[in-house]
Order: structure tokens, then C-alpha cells, then sequence
């Protein structure tokens, strides 16, 4: 779903309040122009969040393969270790055999991967799991203010007036408390006018024009709140202006995935982000979303553990990323770019039976990019207390890494802040960024 500002939120500032470069009138070099917007963001560090929507299955991402309990737990689901990539010489951890972009990331050092991520007493509703995410708060019952809301309100020390994007259908609850530009493609985003009726419609080139008249009109400052309501409004035309227009001459170095529709989707929402982080927007935080992850079944082939639905669904987001992560380098824009990639809770150790698996605890989460200390973090899941278990369905491994650790390294070390004023108390944080 595009966002689309009414008139009412254009008048109360509805994007954001800083410094903004109206309509981009100055007649300033693209170099220039970058320069300006870096300036008014602040430090020049970039973090893109991508979610995992429906339960992550981390056990078929790497998986203890070597494991007797594990072997004997998954069943016809386990990953062969003729068919797996194993993360180093000598561990018992293999990845998916398509995940291989993932491998190659790990190899040269650009990917951390923290396991046994979760929280405490988890919840296994698709819903309030990800309010919890969204929060940062697993004892909280509704969403009055995302991590990343907070966090724009509290901490964010640029002047620039878009410091977070969400590239999405709707708006992330993460956001909640702070306003942004919320769309999927430059095009859909756009003011809204009503076009309900066929004289609305006919009026609605007309409407845009007076707004587009109006926002241009100098006023005076005789009055604080006019002066308040007309500098909101050239803001965020300044704004849109913005988003329509910073990187539209970016062409990507590399070739992304596009094996299907809902990949084509995600590789064009990161070569979007890219082309803004290449020319220069100075936005702090970007968000994407892929889903499909909820594999009751179906999930593997019943006669091939690495084949079926998983297969693609790993593919499609580690092989983007890695795409997203040498595009980037090949501009030479990847140093101060980190992607964290999270799902809002495991699966079950067991299989149900249908060749999937159901709702469970603990996952896997990533950071990436040229500016993490690669590896792994946190402590996988002990397997040993379940080896003599008869229904490995309704087991479910306990978490090791509060996923708000991850949270607080984000926050601490790399796009500015002090967690404790994000989240609901200190949590220790990882040794992921420098």
C-alpha cells in the first residue's frame, strides 16, 4: 500500500520536521546536491532492516547436520551433509545448499549470524510476536510506539527531514510514534486527492496545482502558526520532491535475482534503497519485508529435505541481499551500509508430518555488510536434553540471545543513540560492529 499524505497531515508537518531542499529548485550538481543531503542526515552510517514475515525456519537455514539428536528430531527434513555447505572446516554447521550467497558473504567476513534469537516466555502468534519485535517490549499488549519510532523522537541527532523510508505495502509497526514516507515504487508515492467521484476526478489535476501553487508562495512570519502551517507545506513537497527524484540516474552494477515474481518484488525494493543510499538521500533506516515463511507444509519435498518451497524462499532473500550488499560495493557506497535480517520466531525441532513444521521459539538472525565483524554470535539451542524425546513436534528450543541485544548493537554502535532510551531497560550487547 503507497503512502499517500491527506492535505490535514501536509499542514501538520505530516512527514517530519528538519532541514528539507525544497523542489530542488537551486540548480545544485548531483555531487553538490549529495553533499547537502549527507550533511543534514549526520553521521553517514545506513541500516536496512529486511523481515522475514511467517517463522523463519531456522534449522533449515544452518543446521547442526552432524548432530545425533538433531538427525533423529528432523527426520526425512534433515539436511545431509552430502547436500549442505558446511560453514567452516570442522563445524558441524551447514547451511542450506541455497544459501549459498549467504556462504560466500560468511566466508569473506560480511555476515554475523546470531543464534538461538528470541525473548522471554515467547509468544507463537504470528501477530503478537511481531508486536513484540515491533516494540522491543515482550511484556507490552498493544503497539503505542515501535523501537524505531522511539528511537526517530528520541535519538536521531540529523537535521534531515526524511531519516527513515519504509519500503512496504503498509506501514511497519516498528515506525509507530513517528512519522515517514511509506510507498513501494517512486511512482505511488504521491499527495492523495480524492478521486471518489467523477467531478472529483476531473478536479484532482486542478486540486494538485493549487497545492502545488500554494507551497511556493512566500509567507510572511508575522504569525508563528501560519508561519508553522506554510513551512510545513513546502517541507514536504520538498520531501516528495526528494523521494521522486534523488538517484534516478542509478543503474545497478551487479545482476539481481529475479527467478520470480515475489523475488523481482524484493530485488526492486533494494535496488530502490540502493539508488537512494547512492545518490546521497541520507536516510538513516530503510525497511523491507519478504514472506511465505509460515511452512506448515510443504515445506521441504517429502523425497528431498533441500528441495520444496524452503529452497526458494532461502534463495530469493540471501541471494538479494548479497546482490544488494556487491551493488553497493561496486558504487563504492557499501562501507557504512549494514543490513539486519530477522523472523518473528522459529519452528518446531520436530516436522507435523505434512513435510513442514510448525510455530516455535528460537531463530536465526543476520547482520550484514562490509562494516560487521562476521561470524557467529550468541549460542546455538542445546540439543542434548531432548535426544531421548518420542514427539519432536511439540518441541520447541528455547532462545539464548534476547533479539533486543541485537537491537541495543544496532542502536549503540551504529546509527546513534543510547538503547536504554529505545528499549525497556540495558540489555548487553553483541560484539558484531566495531
Amino acid at each position: 500500500m503507497s503512502y499517500k499524505p491527506t492535505r490535514r497531515e501536509v499542514l501538520a508537518g505530516g512527514i517530519g520536521a528538519g532541514v528539507s531542499l525544497p523542489f530542488l529548485s537551486s540548480g545544485l550538481s548531483a555531487i553538490r546536491l549529495r553533499e547537502e543531503l549527507m550533511a543534514a542526515a549526520g553521521a553517514g552510517k545506513t541500516l536496512v532492516v529486511l523481515q522475514l514475515r511467517g517463522g523463519c525456519d531456522a534449522l533449515q537455514c544452518l543446521a547442526p547436520v552432524t548432530d545425533s539428536t538433531y538427525k533423529k528430531a528432523r527426520g526425512s527434513m534433515a539436511i545431509p551433509t552430502t547436500k549442505g555447505l558446511q560453514l567452516a572446516t570442522g563445524s558441524g554447521l551447514y547451511w542450506h545448499p541455497a544459501m549459498s550467497a549467504f556462504r560466500d558473504l560468511y566466508n569473506r567476513g560480511d555476515l554475523a549470524v546470531v543464534q538461538g534469537v528470541g525473548y522471554p516466555k515467547p509468544n507463537l502468534s504470528h501477530f503478537r510476536s511481531e508486536d513484540i519485535w515491533a516494540t522491543g517490549d515482550n511484556l507490552t499488549t498493544t503497539v503505542s510506539k515501535g523501537w524505531l519510532g522511539t528511537w526517530r523522537n528520541t535519538q536521531y541527532k540529523g537535521t534531515f527531514s526524511i531519516p527513515m523510508i519504509d519500503i512496504e505495502r503498509r506501514r511497519n509497526d516498528s515506525f509507530v510514534g513517528a512519522s515517514l514516507p511509506v510507498f513501494t515504487s517512486r511512482s505511488s508515492f504521491q499527495f492523495f486527492l480524492d478521486t471518489s467521484t467523477t467531478a472529483a476526478r476531473l478536479d484532482a489535476n486542478y486540486e494538485r496545482a493549487l497545492i502545488d501553487a500554494n507551497v511556493k508562495v512566500p509567507r510572511a512570519a508575522g504569525d508563528p502558526n501560519l508561519g508553522f502551517v506554510a513551512g510545513a507545506a513546502v517541507q514536504t513537497a520538498g520531501d516528495m520532491k526528494l523521494i521522486q527524484t534523488v538517484g534516478t540516474s542509478y543503474a545497478p552494477k551487479v545482476t539481481y535475482p529475479s527467478q520470480d515474481s515475489n523475488t523481482t518484488r524484493l530485488s526492486n525494493a533494494m535496488k530502490l534503497i540502493a539508488s537512494y543510499i547512492t545518490g546521497g538521500m541520507g536516510t538513516k533506516v530503510y525497511y523491507a519485508d519478504t514472506g511465505g515463511f509460515d511452512s506448515h507444509a510443504n515445506e521441504v519435498l517429502a523425497s528431498d529435505p533441500v528441495g520444496g518451497n524452503m529452497a526458494v524462499l532461502v534463495r530469493r532473500f540471501s541471494g538479494v541481499i548479497k546482490a544488494f550488499l556487491d551493488d553497493l560495493k561496486a558504487h563504492n557506497a557499501g562501507k557504512d551500509v549494514i543490513v539486519m535480517v530477522w523472523s518473528e520466531f522459529g519452528r518446531r525441532f520436530g516436522p507435523n508430518g505434512n513435510n513442514g513444521t510448525d510455530h516455535g521459539k528460537a531463530g536465526l538472525a543476520y547482520l550484514a555488510g562490509e562494516g560487521v565483524k562476521g561470524g557467529l554470535y550468541g549460542k546455538y539451542p542445546d540439543m542434548s536434553p531432548y535426544a531421548n524425546s518420542t514427539n519432536f513436534n511439540k518441541i520447541s528450543l528455547p532462545y539464548t540471545t534476547d533479539f533486543r541485544s541485537l537491537y541495543a548493537t544496532v542502536i549503540d554502535k551504529w546509527i546513534g543513540g543510547d538503547h536504554t532510551k529505545v528499549l525497556p531497560g540495558k540489555f548487553p550487547l553483541l560484539g558484531l560492529l566495531p
